[in-house]
């Protein structure tokens, strides 16, 4: 067994804010999940429709991801982030991690984790792995889905490797402080503004306040594309 020491397992209320929880406390860095999420821009909306997705979908954050590259530029963080096509090799990344006494953030599928409480595919989920033996993956997880929590290593193969909407490339990072992080205080204001200018000045009519005037105009006609509106209209976990 590999385990990570001394990593705080409390979920949060979402998972890549609780990601972001775990790798930063581990580095002495204790934010709560309101400013990881403010510092990170990561207020948003999304309206997403595509030819391989069964419905629409529409979301009130950044796409997944961008939330820790915007905290981590912010806060001068160290993001190293490995993505690969090998499953194998994908494995190999996240082991060095945790033998070496880091936790490690995942992206990947929740439908194939064991003990999600949704099975619904989502390749945007994010999760802390601290530790490994040679059956299961220990991971921390929503305070929704649990907070400690573990899975087969089989179903975090399977989670890692999904394809689809979005999904990552075996994705895994970990983030190092610098000797002197700057203060959040500081870095309130820009991000704030980053947020905002994101949100008045999208890049498509996705996105933002011209994502919302889209949705207004489409969602009336969403039950005419589903028998089963009760199972189909439902909210994606966190």
């Amino acid at each position: 067994m590999a385990m990570v020491k001394d990593v705080d397992t409390r979920g949060a209320q979402h998972c890549e804010t609780t990601a972001l929880h775990v790798l930063l406390r581990h580095q002495g860095i204790d934010l709560s999940e309101p400013m990881l999420f403010g510092l990170g821009s990561g207020l948003s909306f999304v309206y997403w429709d595509s030819k391989n997705m069964d419905f629409p979908f529409l979301g009130g954050r950044v796409k997944p991801f961008e939330l820790t590259r915007n905290l981590a530029g912010r806060l001068g963080l160290d993001l190293v982030v490995q993505e690969t096509g090998s499953a194998r090799k994908g494995w190999e990344n996240v082991a060095a991690a945790i033998d070496s006494g880091r936790p490690v953030g995942l992206q990947l599928d929740s439908y194939h984790l064991d003990y999600f409480t949704s099975k619904v595919h989502f390749g945007g989920h994010v999760v802390a792995l601290y530790g490994y033996d040679e059956q299961h993956a220990y991971l921390v997880d929503t305070e929704q889905q649990g907070g400690a929590v573990s899975t087969s290593l089989a179903g975090l193969a399977r989670a890692r490797a999904e394809r689809g909407p979005m999904t990552a490339r075996h994705r895994s990072f970990t983030l190092t402080a610098p000797g002197k992080p700057p203060a959040p205080r500081d870095r309130i204001v820009p991000a704030i503004t980053a947020c905002a200018d994101a949100f008045l000045d999208p890049p498509i009519a996705n996105l933002g306040h011209r994502g919302i005037e889209k949705a207004g105009k489409l969602v009336p006609g969403w039950l005419q594309r589903t028998d089963a509106p009760s199972v189909t209209c439902r909210r994606q976990p966190a």
